[in-house]
């Protein structure tokens, strides 16, 4: 399991830092602000958000290693077009759908392996390659580490074919 590949090598660099389970290991496409109480309503147009996002599946490759001041995370090391289309068309239909998305927040393709304090840097590695075939709506209970996935939807192409 790649996951888990990647937790050992997180494991190699990230020494006595609290690295990410291998559970929550994910790369952030939109966020919403946060709630004390997370409304029904929100998770609802969320819901409805996925199921009409469509987009081929794509690959995806992680080889540059980033490290922050606070976190270090594996990147892509140049643009990747169907990830950005796949990001940008969930925050339209999100924002359409009437739900705030956390106004500072910007997207930068990144999955933190663990949290440090520490130098900043970076560096190119072998890194890690998948095919990206879905993507998951995830309500993190903030302040809990406890994630719940709400749903999951398959790439299943940007056409509609029509019978007629």
């Amino acid at each position: 399991m790649l996951a888990r590949q990647v937790d050992r090598f997180a494991e190699g660099l990230a020494g006595r830092a609290s690295r990410i389970h291998v559970e929550h290991q994910h790369m952030t496409l939109a966020i919403t602000e946060d709630y004390e109480a997370y409304p029904d309503w929100v998770s609802g147009r969320l819901l409805q958000v996925g199921a009409t996002v469509m987009a081929d599946p794509f690959d995806l490759r992680l080889d540059h290693l980033s490290f922050a001041n606070r976190s270090v995370a594996l990147r892509p090391s140049r643009a990747v077009q169907p990830l950005k289309a796949l990001q940008r068309d969930l925050m339209r239909a999100t924002r359409d759908a009437g739900v705030a998305l956390r106004g500072e927040w910007s997207f930068s393709p990144h999955q933190t392996l663990f949290y440090r304090d520490g130098a900043a840097g970076q560096r190119r590695i072998e890194g890690f390659g998948w095919r990206v075939e879905d993507f998951v709506l995830i309500c993190s209970h903030v302040g809990r580490t406890h994630h719940e996935e709400l749903g999951r939807w398959p790439l299943r192409g940007g056409a509609q074919l029509s019978l007629f």
